[in-house]
């Protein structure tokens, strides 16, 4: 990391963009307290990682499309979509929200959805070869929080991309109001044959992670109605989709042992007539603090009670873990890893032809499916994608570097760093390693243990010191060029200690994702970081005992 980059990094203020990337998902909260504020929702930005702050561009079109409804006055907002399906849950889910209350029936008739269509820009005669068409979903202002957690947890808002494209074509749009039934004459994909190896047509892109794990839950919805369990911790997001949207879900915590102990007994009882189970949830390894459940007893349980096993690899990539072994559905956030640069939002869902659901949930999901990926995202995926190996490999090595050297200094009683979370220092690392990609004779590539660790500190003031003195970029995702760091409970604003067994997530964690700096400066600038959090953290010997002086 050059001392130029570094100039630059402490420049950067609250909702500042990385900068030279017209499209980053990468936006600075440069200390603890501006996190803790973020976590709180009351950090005020302009930019801001795309499911949690809305893109400029993205306002100003919402604008457009208001001001052509004389809806200006700020008694309604906005959200735009790409496909019609998503809108109209959007619409669902705002009406779930206000099911019981008194005024749900007056909510119901002021939700609106339009079609909106762009044609070419106002000085041109001719339309051009694209002219986007967008849903907007129309609600009354007071309905604002239900509609934006939908917006947040589902992830299917437009793209900045496609807002600017939009704006080129947009002087006047053409919009139209639609009613459900147009949902059901949307076009449906026919169903494909059994494959002993993935085929493309058992992968789905979406728009963000986050919209392929909505639609995979409501594919599971749709055709089981069951409760959802996961085992182990899984990102917020997820969690609060599983919650919120079905029966519910029970959680099994950490994704012990004797968590998944508990979770046989309870699929013994439903064998014998209690709530049905549909699918069990998990992430390999987990966010934050990168363990891995047993998927091989998983699996087991799975097949004997009849449960579909969706697994998230975004975190250990699909460069590294294999689940198609374990698991029924994988699902990826591809713009981590994969993208590389942090400048496309997308995920994808791939389907296990070998899986005894495969036939099931080829056709429903088909049948529901909406291509939400803007073609100028996914051009921009393709190309960032072109060196993906070379940079997990290069990633993995970086990281193995800096949890080795880090994981010596957590005995050392002068500084506050207590605990390093990675799959290689894991007590769950033998089952990491059950999941880890085979080596290839066609590819240079071997499997590691992925580019995200965590620092755990001896308190709150200690982390908070260490995260404010760290000259790195600091924001909300992982599985960039650079290096990125987060306290995840404050970044995230809840509360992540399990109620079923010991573990936990604690507020004194920091996330670490691995960019492609240069090892020893990384190692530098992490340990100019913890010299500041040790003057918050002194030990006292006497009569030959430690004792902890902290704040």
């Amino acid at each position: 990391m050059s001392n130029s980059s570094q100039m630059v990094i402490r420049q950067l203020k609250l909702g500042d963009p990385y900068p030279g990337r017209p499209h980053s998902v990468l936006v600075q909260i440069p200390t603890w307290a501006d996190m803790v504020d973020f976590g709180q929702g009351k950090a005020l930005m302009d930019h801001g990682y795309p499911r949690s702050v809305v893109h400029p561009d993205i306002h100003l079109l919402g604008s457009r499309v208001l001001a052509k409804l004389r809806l200006l006055d700020g008694s309604c907002s906005i959200l735009l979509f790409s496909g019609i399906r998503a809108a109209f849950s959007c619409k669902e889910y705002i009406l779930l929200h206000y099911k019981k209350s008194e005024g749900h029936s007056t909510l119901a008739g002021s939700i609106r959805v339009y079609a909106v269509n762009f044609g070419p820009p106002c000085h041109e005669q001719h339309a051009p070869d694209f002219c986007p068409a967008l849903y907007a979903v129309v609600y009354l202002s007071k309905a604002s929080q239900p509609a934006g957690a939908f917006w947040q947890r589902a992830g299917p808002g437009i793209s900045s991309r496609l807002a600017q494209r939009c704006m080129q074509y947009g002087c006047d749009p053409r919009i139209a109001l639609l009613t459900t039934s147009a949902v059901q004459r949307a076009s449906h994909l026919d169903s494909h044959p059994v494959y002993e190896i993935v085929a493309a047509s058992d992968v789905f892109l979406y728009a963000a992670g986050m919209v392929a794990i909505h639609h995979v839950h409501q594919t599971l919805l749709d055709w089981r109605l069951g409760e959802s369990v996961n085992a182990g911790l899984l990102y917020e997001p997820t969690l609060r989709i599983l919650q919120t949207q079905g029966p519910g879900l029970n959680s099994y915590s950490m994704g012990s042992e004797a968590d998944l102990d508990r979770l046989a007994s309870q699929l013994e009882r439903t064998s014998k007539g209690s709530r049905p189970v549909q699918a069990v949830w998990c992430e390999c390894p987990s966010n934050p603090l990168l363990e891995t459940v047993n998927l091989r007893r998983l699996r087991r349980l799975a097949d004997q009670h009849d449960l579909v096993i969706v697994v998230d690899d975004s975190v250990g990539s699909f460069a590294n873990v294999d689940l198609l072994g374990v698991a029924d559905v994988v699902i990826t956030s591809l713009s981590k890893y994969f993208s590389g640069y942090a400048d496309v939002m997308a995920g994808s869902v791939v389907l296990n032809p070998n899986s005894a659901y495969y036939a099931t949930l080829q056709k429903r999901m088909s049948a529901t499916y909406e291509n939400s990926l803007f073609v100028e995202d996914a051009i921009q995926l393709e190309s960032n994608s072109r060196d993906f190996l070379p940079r997990m490999a290069r990633v993995n090595e970086t990281t193995q570097y800096l949890v080795d050297r880090l994981s010596r200094l957590v005995p050392d009683p002068a500084v506050p760093l207590t605990r390093i979370f990675h799959p290689s220092v894991c007590a769950s690392r033998p089952y990491y390693e059950c999941q880890m990609r085979r080596a290839s004779s066609q590819t240079f590539f071997r499997a590691e243990y992925g580019g995200v660790f965590t620092m755990e500190f001896a308190n709150v003031a200690s982390a908070a010191v260490f995260f404010d003195a760290l000259h790195v970029y600091k924001g909300l995702s992982f599985g960039a060029d650079v290096c990125l760091a987060s306290p995840y409970v404050q970044m995230t604003g809840q509360d992540y200690q399990p109620k079923a067994s010991g573990g936990g997530v604690k507020e004194t964690i920091i996330r670490f994702s691995v960019g492609l700096e240069e090892p020893g400066e990384i190692l530098h600038r992490i340990h100019v970081a913890l010299d500041a959090a040790a003057q918050v953290w002194r030990p006292k010997v006497l009569d030959g005992e430690i004792c902890i002086a902290s704040l």
